[in-house]
């Protein structure tokens, strides 16, 4: 890589009416942002579909809302700029495998490069590239946060693998006393099976051997989550292969978990460790995302991880919902209406979600969590970081709007209060971040 090359790095993107009408000047300009870059990254958590077209099913339990997007939004995404997306998140087989191949189609048809699912577990893995005239990049996409059956399986001589995402599964480390209390509960309250193999314990429903809780016991009091072995060493040797084959490599973690006993701006242990590991093995970038709320970003061995910009856009909103959201009995009792009756509506539905505790809690937190971060990083030769802009938008009319100089500071300075404990320094001037390069 002989010339400097520009990623731009965003949040979700799920649009569901056209964003290509607005004439919004502070819209534009951060379009142009991403336009201008060499490789623009987008999370696609959503799954784009017809309702009724073939194969496309709900599945039982969708990633919370059962999201769809219309066929457009790969033309949207293809307007903004986006030429780079990762698909292994909670949403991805909300509608089966049928909507996720259609999705798969869909963008290819428009010449969106996408990682993260696929036919099989090699598949979900398997690096996806993007040439440009400045050098081929590379994107491996996973989530740690799923449905069980969302799992990718793995290809055998005489059976097939099964489609789904690329997965980072996680499992509990505990004390001897914890051990003890998750026994009596799981055992004797909940009549789960618990078999045990010297300082490691498996709880599993009765009939369901195969949907395996684990936990191992430590000297040291407390609990953490530890990502689980096997799926970081097959994610680490497709880095690995990505690092042969392309010029940048990026990594993106989808994740709702965040550090036990701390606020939900504070990534889970397993995910700071992962991240770094991913460095380590050649990523010159990793980006996580999911949680919905601004995270930090940490400088690790001169390369950034963002572990959460916040959602780019979410535009416009569902039009159809299977029956299992309207049964949903966290929702039943916020409703307007009787959510079981045939009157009902989708935005009866997602209203009382809305007010529901854990999604009116996120709707009520301070602006600066709920507003977002567009990173540039520039990498030079021997992809080297040279410079890395955050530039600050917040939503207005479900779209993404560069922020004014009062609001942009503001941003910035959460973000910089947030990825001080990295050891990140981030100034605010002339209405972006700029974070510190060594």
């Amino acid at each position: 890589m002989k010339k400097n090359i520009t990623v731009a790095i965003t949040g979700d993107s799920v649009i569901r009416k056209r964003i290509s009408v607005s004439k919004e000047p502070s819209f534009l300009s951060l379009i142009n942002i991403i336009r201008e870059s060499d490789v623009a990254f987008t999370n696609h958590e959503s799954v784009m579909h017809d309702y009724d077209g073939p194969e496309v099913y709900p599945c039982e339990s969708g990633g919370g809302t059962w999201q769809w997007a219309p066929r457009f939004m790969a033309e949207e995404l293809k307007w903004v700029g986006f030429n780079l997306v990762s698909r292994a998140n909670n949403h991805a087989l909300d509608y089966s495998y049928g909507g996720m191949f259609n999705t798969s189609r869909i963008l290819d048809a428009v010449g969106i490069v996408h990682a993260g699912v696929g036919l099989n577990l090699a598949a979900a893995r398997e690096p996806a590239y993007l040439d440009t005239d400045k050098g081929r990049v590379a994107l491996i996409s996973i989530a740690s946060t799923f449905s069980r059956f969302m799992r990718a399986g793995e290809q055998r001589a005489d059976v097939k693998g099964r489609p789904g995402l690329n997965p980072l599964r996680y499992y509990h480390v505990v004390d001897s006393a914890s051990i003890k209390k998750i026994k009596d509960v799981a055992v004797n309250i909940l009549g789960m099976e618990c078999f045990q193999d010297d300082d490691t314990y498996y709880f599993v429903r009765p009939g369901v051997h195969n949907s395996v809780y684990k936990f191992m016991i430590k000297p040291e009091p407390g609990t953490r989550r530890v990502a689980w072995e096997d799926d970081v060493e097959g994610n680490l040797r497709s880095i690995k292969e990505a690092r042969r084959q392309a010029d940048l490599v990026l990594v993106q973690l989808h994740f709702h978990e965040w550090e036990v006993g701390k606020e939900r701006d504070v990534p889970a242990e397993f995910v700071t460790s992962f991240a770094r590991a991913c460095i380590d093995a050649g990523a010159d970038v990793f980006i996580g995302q999911g949680a919905h709320i601004l995270m930090g970003i940490e400088v690790y061995r001169d390369r950034p991880i963002f572990y959460e910009p916040q959602t780019f856009v979410s535009s416009g909103k569902v039009t159809r919902l299977p029956s299992d959201y309207y049964l949903n009995v966290m929702y039943q009792k916020y409703a307007k209406v009787d959510l079981r009756s045939s009157i009902a509506t989708p935005n009866d539905a997602l209203e009382a979600r809305r007010a529901a505790p854990l999604q009116k809690h996120l709707n009520e937190l301070p602006f600066e969590y709920r507003c977002a971060v567009v990173g540039v990083c520039t990498f030079g030769e021997d992809r080297k970081l040279n410079e890395l802009k955050l530039y600050p938008c917040a939503q207005s009319k479900e779209l993404p709007m560069m922020a004014n100089s009062d609001s942009g500071k503001k941003i910035i300075d959460h973000l910089g209060n947030l990825s001080s404990p990295f050891g990140t320094v981030i100034k605010f001037e002339d209405g972006i971040g700029r974070v510190k390069i060594r």
